[in-house]
This record gives C-alpha cells, sequence and structure tokens, in this order.
C-alpha cells in the first residue's frame, strides 16, 4: 500500500511544532535539528498505521517560494526549471475570493521543513492546482486498493478509495478506511459529515467555509442532508441540487454551479497539456 500523503497539512503541522510562547510571552523557535526528526517520525508513524513497507509520496502545492526550492532541487538532478502557475480556483472564484480568510502569516520552519522534503523524499509539485487535486489523480488513475490517501483534509474524502488521517488534538484518527464513489453523509448536532459524491453534492449546498467558498444561498448542513441522503445515483444528486440552484438564481443558475462546483471538486484527471480537467454537469440531467 503505497501511502500518498497530504505535505501540505503536514508542513505546517510540524512547523508549528517547532516553536512555542515562552512563560515571557517570547516567541522561541526550536533548533531545526528537532523539527527534521519530528517530520521523519510522523512520516514513519503514518505509514505504519497504513500497513506500508514503501517508501511514501509527498504532496505540495506550488507557490513563488516553494517553485524557487524545487527549481534549486531540479537544478542539481539535471531538469529545467518548472514554470510557477498559479492555483486555477483563484481565477474561478467570483462570488467570493479563494481561501481569501486564510492567515498570511506562516511558521517559522515552513520553507525550511519544504526544502527538506525535496531533498530527502519523493515529492509531488501541484503546479496550477493543488496538491488535494494531485493526490486525487494519482489514486484514481492507480490500481484498486494499491494507494491510500493520508490527510486529515476533509474534502479528499470525497475520492474514492482508500484513506487515512492521523489524529491531532481534538481531530481523531480517520480510517485506515475505503470510501466507495457514492458514499454516505451522517448528520448529528447540526454537524454534516461525508464521503464520496455525496459529500460533493453535499458541499454544494454547505459551501467550504475555511476556503470561503458560499455555496448555495441559504443553504445549510441539515437541508444537504435532507436532499441528498436518500439518493442512491449521482443524477438523482445532480437533479436535487441542481433544482436548488435554479430557484435561488433562476437563468444564471448553470453559471453559479459551476463556479461552486470547479473549486469545490478534487480534479481526478489530467488533460494533455498537464491542465486539470474541470467537473462537468452529467450528460443527459437538468
Amino acid at each position: 500500500m503505497l501511502c500518498l500523503i497530504d505535505a501540505d497539512i503536514l508542513v505546517y503541522e510540524i512547523a508549528s511544532s517547532g516553536q512555542f510562547i515562552n512563560d515571557e510571552g517570547v516567541l522561541v523557535i526550536r533548533d531545526f535539528e528537532f523539527v527534521a526528526e519530528l517530520l521523519d517520525q510522523k512520516i514513519k508513524e503514518i505509514c505504519g498505521e497504513c500497513w506500508s513497507d514503501e517508501p511514501p509520496l509527498l504532496f505540495l502545492t506550488n507557490d513563488t517560494t516553494l517553485n524557487r526550492l524545487n527549481n534549486r532541487h531540479r537544478k542539481t538532478q539535471g531538469l529545467e526549471p518548472l514554470v510557477y502557475i498559479p492555483n486555477f480556483r483563484i481565477d474561478v472564484a467570483e462570488a467570493k475570493p479563494y481561501k481569501g480568510t486564510r492567515k498570511s502569516e506562516k511558521p517559522f520552519h515552513r520553507d525550511n521543513i519544504r526544502a527538506y522534503m525535496l531533498n530527502n523524499y519523493e515529492c509531488v509539485i501541484a503546479n496550477g492546482m493543488e496538491a488535494d487535486d494531485m493526490l486525487a489523480i494519482y489514486q484514481t488513475k492507480a490500481a484498486p486498493n494499491t494507494t491510500i490517501i493520508c490527510t486529515r483534509d476533509k474534502d479528499l474524502r470525497m475520492v474514492e478509495g482508500m484513506h487515512y488521517g492521523w489524529p491531532c488534538g481534538k481531530q481523531p484518527q480517520y480510517g485506515p478506511k475505503r470510501v466507495d464513489k457514492l458514499g454516505e453523509l451522517t448528520y448529528v448536532n447540526n454537524k454534516l459529515k461525508g464521503e464520496g459524491s455525496k459529500f460533493f453534492y453535499s458541499q454544494l449546498i454547505t459551501g467550504d467555509s475555511v476556503d470561503n467558498i458560499p455555496g448555495l444561498p441559504g443553504g445549510g448542513p441539515k437541508l444537504a442532508f435532507e436532499l441528498l441522503e436518500s439518493k442512491d445515483s449521482e443524477g438523482d444528486m445532480f437533479t436535487a441540487v441542481a433544482d436548488r440552484y435554479a430557484n435561488k438564481f433562476g437563468d444564471d443558475w448553470r453559471g453559479k454551479m459551476l463556479e461552486q462546483a470547479h473549486l469545490l471538486w478534487m480534479c481526478t484527471e489530467l488533460n494533455e497539456d498537464g491542465s486539470p480537467v474541470m467537473w462537468e454537469m452529467p450528460d443527459g440531467d437538468k
């Protein structure tokens, strides 16, 4: 079982552990040797929980800083430099800026860890998209049950196949577990959790506040659950959600729904030029 590790999340988790506020209120930065050892141990633990005895693949989302680090690494390997391409979702988002509420401040060791990853692990750089997309693409094209997506990001649970999420703070361990294509939804205490296609369609209703994606105006977890929990095909789910968009936006509903879908969908294949294949409305529906 090959571990496909969401290194974006791992970078921030480990980098945050590499600093603390002391009793005098002063920020203290730990030595990088401590941080690197923490990273190596975490990756070892993840692979152990997923029954993997082969080196993992680490997935990182490209940015201008990582592109410089990666091109230095590529130069040592005799490879051509990679031209940085921004995440396509930035241009897709019209209702609200994509990830517009994220804090700009980064942990001190963030780039040190990413450079360490490039030099010590096999890394996949998601250029023009996100690590989430490349994780989904690799898992989708692999033979069934030969790869496992390892991340604490719930969004990737819309992707069919094996999944694992390591525990952190109040966030419990998830899996290892197989997610089927249709998936399922649960609704408890006004909180919606889901997997597979049902989770994707539920997000078209609820949006994703973490990434500043609004979803359907007036939509919420209860509505999403009531609309989708009993559906047993993608066509039925699409029709239920499309009807809500049509009622809300009238003749503009297709464009509004596509915007949300392109922001939320984890791309599962690439075009010949390496760009992601975008989500399309099911043929013959609506």
